[in-house]
C-alpha cells in the first residue's frame, strides 16, 4: 500500500508526502520516486516528501489497489512549468505572486490538476492560456 497526501508545508509550498510499505519498494516507479524525495526523521505517518511532478506517474502507472489518497489531502491546485519541463510551479489559487512567475516564465499553458479519491485517478485540464 502507498498512502500519499497534498499538503502545504510552513512556508505554503505544496508538497507530495507518501507513506510506502518495504514490499512495494522494489518497484521501478517508486525508486525513482524514492531516489528524488526526502525522509523526514522522527515518527510520521507520511515520512516520504517527493516531488509533486511524481504524482501523476504513481496514480496513473501504479495499480489503484496499490494507492491511497488521504482523504485530507488537497485535491485540486494549479500547476505549469517552464520550457523544458525542469521547473514546475504549483499553487492552490491564482494570486499575483503565482501570475507575476507565469509571465517571468513566458505564459505557458496553466493546468487545473484535480484528483478524484474513490476512483483514484488525475484530471488535467487547461485553466489559463495566453492570450494571441
Amino acid at each position: 500500500m502507498i498512502g500519499i497526501r497534498i499538503e502545504k508545508n510552513k512556508t505554503g509550498a505544496l508538497i507530495l508526502r507518501a507513506h510506502i510499505k518495504e514490499e512495494f519498494k522494489d518497484n521501478s516507479i517508486i525508486k525513482r520516486c524514492l531516489f528524488d524525495s526526502k525522509r523526514l526523521k522522527g515518527k510520521t505517518i507520511y515520512p516520504y516528501v517527493i516531488p509533486l511532478k511524481y504524482l501523476n506517474t504513481i496514480v496513473n502507472n501504479l495499480d489503484k489497489d496499490m494507492v491511497k489518497i488521504h482523504k485530507n489531502s488537497i485535491l485540486s491546485f494549479l500547476e505549469f512549468s517552464d520550457e523544458y519541463d525542469e521547473c514546475y510551479y504549483y499553487e492552490t489559487e491564482a494570486n499575483v505572486k503565482y501570475m507575476k512567475r507565469w509571465r517571468e516564465v513566458g505564459c505557458p499553458k496553466i493546468y487545473r490538476v484535480t484528483l478524484d479519491i474513490e476512483k483514484k485517478e488525475i484530471d488535467k485540464s487547461i485553466a489559463f492560456q495566453r492570450m494571441m
